[in-house]
């Protein structure tokens, strides 16, 4: 599979974005941006609501403005912003964002015995779980499975931790905040912070050159169902 832009025609539509946080939306619309050659323009938030991050919690606010597994959880049962969006034309896609540290909470009975295939057996049942949850073949279909084994700090190691397989990181985000500490750059979770971080992931020709999808296989399997899915 090539990770390159593959379509100028994408520019005219909208991709919306369901994630536990906004920092974890940063991350997707790189890659987005660096798999589709659109730009943020074309990547709208559904949930979280707002840009303030799910770890603020200076004032009273709703499960939607927080963001977590939960409001994602409860949106693809209930489907309120999702059928909203996808009615209207040129919004023909979704992506569904969870991190499987929480996976035995949401709903998976059996976490995989941490061997080579861990990585694969584990997003397959979260994204059985989020399409089970959606319930309509139609949505399914619209939807990109953005599943981060551990969390999507994992993601970015493919980037700061160069050449390692980082599926095998047993606290990603940890090991993120200390090499970025040691490096003497920022480790805040917010949408701003990240988008910065994850700036590589935008340009195709890094990714490629680099060989970050062969370090971490659910960054690869989301890249290559955006993919296929948008393809077709």
């Amino acid at each position: 599979m090539q990770f390159q832009p593959i379509f100028s025609k994408l520019m005219d539509s909208i991709i919306g974005v369901i994630s536990e946080g906004h920092a974890d939306r940063a991350v997707i619309t790189n890659i987005l941006k660096g798999t589709l050659g659109i730009d943020e323009s074309n990547i709208r938030a559904l949930l979280p609501i707002n840009k303030t991050d799910e770890t603020d919690r200076s004032r009273e606010k709703t499960v939607e403005e927080f963001g977590g597994w939960t409001s994602v959880k409860n949106e693809c049962i209930e489907k309120r912003i999702i059928s909203q969006f996808l009615a209207l034309e040129g919004q023909d896609f979704i992506v569904i964002h969870l991190d499987t540290a929480e996976a035995n909470q949401y709903g998976v009975q059996s976490i995989p015995a941490k061997d080579e295939t861990y990585g694969e057996k584990l997003r397959g049942l979260v994204v059985d779980l989020i399409d089970g949850w959606l319930g309509e073949q139609e949505i399914i279909d619209a939807t990109l499975h953005a599943v981060a084994i551990e969390e999507t700090d994992a993601w970015l190691l493919t980037i700061y931790d160069a050449g390692k397989n980082s599926i095998n990181s047993a606290d990603p985000k940890k090991k993120l905040g200390f090499i970025l500490s040691k490096a003497g750059a920022h480790t805040t979770s917010d949408y701003d912070n990240y988008l910065k971080l994850s700036k590589t992931f935008s340009k195709a020709k890094e990714v490629k050159k680099y060989r970050y999808l062969d370090s971490n296989c659910s960054l690869k399997a989301f890249v290559e169902e955006i993919v296929d899915k948008i393809k077709d």
